[in-house]
């Protein structure tokens, strides 16, 4: 018995057609907005995997030519963002020094409550010891 496979194939062309025409919609738009394009950019604008778009030759070839030529333009990273990566870093530094003094006074007091425990131990023993000759 021979299935009807019409519909599901149309169906399959039809989403073909439907992303292909999402990824072209993307790519011009990140064109025309001058943002950054690569592989992952266009893939998370329209909704693809970055396999798919490699698997088409002719937004593969787009891409990689929209790429070479924005890659030239990005403009150099500003002296307010190296403020703001230099206060992170010192926020960073700041807080990992601050755990490193915290976790060495957790083990000293940690020793602290650790001989205490023994001297009680000690102190329990010495008590059922004498009331048990008494």
């Amino acid at each position: 018995m021979r299935r009807n496979t019409d519909g599901l194939k149309r169906s399959v062309r039809l989403r073909s057609e439907s992303v292909m025409q999402r990824a072209l919609a993307a790519l011009q738009r990140m064109d025309a907005s001058d943002r950054q394009i690569n592989f992952r950019t266009v893939a998370t604008q329209a909704g693809v995997s970055t396999a798919w778009l490699y698997s088409q030759e002719e937004l593969r070839g787009h891409i990689m030519r929209s790429r070479s030529t924005t890659t030239s333009v990005l403009p150099p990273a500003s002296p307010s963002r190296d403020r703001e990566r230099a206060s992170r870093q010192n926020i960073v530094a700041t807080l990992r020094l601050r755990i490193k003094n915290l976790e060495e006074k957790n083990r000293e007091l940690t020793g602290l409550l650790e001989l205490a425990y023994g001297e009680l131990a000690l102190a329990r023993e010495q008590k059922a010891s004498v009331g048990a000759a008494s």
